[in-house]
Parts: C-alpha cells; structure tokens; sequence
C-alpha cells in the first residue's frame, strides 16, 4: 500500500479544486484509502492553517445550494405497514409448566400437556414443530430435552429441563404426569 505524500502545495490545491467538506474527504483527494487517521490530520492542520475554516465554509456553501423542501407524502397515499402476527401456533398455557412463558420448552410442554391421553411420540414432534415453525429435526432436539424428565418429577434430567413433571413413555407413547 503507498504512503499519501501530505505537503501545503498539494492540500492547498485538493482545497481550491473540488472542495471537500471535511478531512477525511481531502485525504482521500490526495490518495489516501481508508480512514483518515488521528495523526495525518494532525499533520494537515499543521501544514495549512485556517483548513478546518475553508472546510466549513464548503460545507455551509454546499447547505445552502442544496436546501430544497422535501417533498411529503399525503396521508391518504401512505401505505399502511402491516405488523408480524404472533408466529406461534395457540395452545393454552399448562398451570404446572415450569418452564419460561415463550420459550420453545414451553411450548413443546404446552403441545404435550394439551393432550390428556398423551401422544405417539412421532405426532408430538410434528405438532410441536408445526407450532414452533421449526424443521422437524430442530424440533426433535428440544422434545428430546422434555423426554429427559423420566421416573420422578426431581429425577436426574437434562440441565435445561426443570422438575416438577415427568414424561411416562409406554413404548412410543408419551404421556405427561405431575404426581
């Protein structure tokens, strides 16, 4: 990368030539790329005094040529924006669900305790995964989670699922119990 050559000569004619607005601006007049560091701007100030006051003149120059009113959009032409609806699919909240309100647990456990009877294990997966909007196997990893909770509702479990249930698994039947 080569080095910008900064002299009075050179600053004086980038100033005269395209007024710039700023240092940064001059700087990349005279070839330098990237931003402008503390220490060549230093140096410019150094070299030509008075270059922050022709800055500003250009600047105040170039607010008063391009001052026009903008141009404003009549109410009754405005498109109206439309807001997200809530993605998830509507469960009612479990009493005994021990996990975040919103939280994906939560509701792969709101899926599950939905039914009383319980599910088949491949039909829970795709409910959940329906109602969280996930790929079916994304939605298997937070099922296999709930499906941790085995025996006792304080049981050993995974560090992400919570006590106070556990999962009763009759072949591939879940079931939810609270006992």
């Amino acid at each position: 990368m080569p080095k910008v050559e900064i002299n009075y000569q050179k600053i004086i004619i980038a100033l005269e030539s395209r007024s710039p607005k700023s240092l940064t601006e001059v700087y990349r007049i005279l070839g330098g790329a990237g931003k402008l560091s503390g220490s060549v701007a230093k140096k410019m100030r150094e070299l030509v005094p008075g270059i922050e006051e022709r800055l500003a003149s250009n600047k105040a120059a170039e607010g008063e040529a391009e001052e026009k009113p903008r141009a404003t959009i009549p109410k009754s032409e405005k498109t109206e924006k439309t807001t997200k609806k809530n993605s998830k699919a509507t469960y009612p909240r479990c009493d005994k669900n021990p996990f975040r309100e919103g939280s994906n647990y939560a509701l792969a456990f709101d899926v599950l305790a939905a039914s009383k009877d319980g599910l088949p294990l491949a039909e829970w997966r795709e409910r959940y995964a329906k109602a969280a909007r996930k790929p079916l196997k994304l939605a298997g990893f937070d099922t296999q989670v709930l499906l941790t909770a085995k025996d006792t509702p304080t049981g050993e479990r995974h560090r992400s699922c919570r006590d106070g249930f556990y999962i009763e698994r009759e072949g591939d039947h879940v079931r939810i119990r609270f006992d």
